[in-house]
């Protein structure tokens, strides 16, 4: 969605309790909720349970639109008559950050354009986006991969954090409809409130360690072009291949399926779930061949699909720079120093080091 000025409107904070409530005449409400330390997107019933401030989730909403499990169909063995029992609700996710919205574009792309899937198109049509703004940590760099900001994404609604208030953009019909039913919790803008807006934008690309963001400039060329790099088999040492990082990503979107029979074996239900390139099974085919037979093989072609994959097939990088994958690895693997690697950038660092060092002496 584009950003239209003329559409804005200010929602002060005391509302967004209110707002949150009638949000709940649209469909069921799901929204970031708080567990220890850890937050994940969740059905709300009670309001106040909504974190407004935190950085990221364990999971992306994407399980709201493609759940992690889902039956596709079930059929009769003896007659063959197929039943399926799909049945969307209307659903509105709130508090989705940047990053977020710029991976459901990308599932979009992938479950819409080419050969689209029905099921998919349902709950999309059945769903509304309301974005939220947020401030980086040491995991992200969404500045890197441009997804920091919302532009170029479809969303209902988006609220950006100005202080006392949130400067809320309206992105579509249905963000219009909110706006209108819910128009006591509203204000029109400020010129005050455009310069806390800009301000507000600002700093979030100020909150960046610019030092530690990685260079994706021709990204697709460097990663072909170390196809053969030792770096794979260096860092594919220390991956575990649990698959954690497909797990959390926002992109991810490879499945399988089985067909699960019943206990007296007359109805089947064909069962799809969200699966790894990581794990060593999906590569292996009917006669018992491997693709990927070795970890380096599956660790690289990862980071292969996504930046080079994804642009081939979208236009796109497959990667939004969200961090749940560092931030979530058990054997702390780091997405972005893999690339600075692969980019040969420790060594120059490490080079710097020497000669500061030489020249100091």
């Amino acid at each position: 969605m584009d950003f239209h000025i003329d559409k804005a409107k200010i929602l002060p904070k005391e509302n967004a309790q209110q707002f949150l409530e009638g949000l709940k005449k649209f469909g069921v409400l799901i929204a970031p909720k708080k567990k220890e330390e850890k937050f994940y997107f969740d059905i709300i019933e009670d309001t106040s349970e909504v974190e407004f401030n935190y950085t990221r989730t364990i999971l992306p909403p994407k399980k709201f639109l493609v759940p992690y499990r889902r039956k596709r169909f079930s059929y009769n063995v003896d007659t063959l008559d197929f039943e399926s029992r799909f049945t969307p609700v209307d659903q509105v996710i709130f508090g989705i950050h940047s990053c977020d919205l710029h991976g459901i574009s990308i599932l979009d792309s992938i479950y819409l354009e080419e050969n689209p899937d029905p099921r998919y198109l349902e709950v999309r049509k059945r769903t509304i986006l309301i974005g939220l703004s947020c401030r980086p940590d040491e995991f992200c760099f969404c500045l890197s991969t441009g997804t920091a900001f919302p532009d170029g994404t479809n969303w209902d609604l988006f609220l950006t954090d100005i202080g006392n208030d949130y400067f809320v953009t309206i992105g579509s019909p249905k963000g219009d409809e909110i706006v209108l039913s819910l128009k006591e919790l509203f204000r029109e803008i400020t010129k005050e409130n455009l310069t806390l807006y800009k301000q507000s934008t600002s700093q979030k690309k100020l909150s960046f360690d610019l030092e530690k963001l990685p260079d994706l400039g021709r990204i697709s060329q460097v990663i072909e072009l170390e196809y053969d790099s030792e770096v794979w088999e260096e860092e594919a040492k220390r991956c575990l291949g649990c698959g954690t990082c497909t797990n959390v990503c926002p992109t991810c979107f490879c499945y399988t399926a089985v067909d699960v029979p019943d206990l007296d074996g007359k109805k089947v239900s064909r069962i799809e779930f969200t699966t790894s390139c990581q794990y060593p099974y999906y590569s292996l085919v009917a006669g018992g061949h491997y693709f990927k037979p070795k970890r380096s093989d599956r660790f690289k072609h990862r980071y292969y699909h996504k930046f080079v994959g994804y642009p081939y097939q979208i236009e796109k990088l497959g990667c939004v720079g969200c961090g749940r994958c560092s931030a979530e690895c058990p054997a702390k693997i780091s997405i972005v120093e893999t690339i600075k690697k692969l980019r040969g950038v420790e060594n120059e660092e490490k080079s710097g080091e020497v000669i500061n060092e030489t020249s100091a002496s």
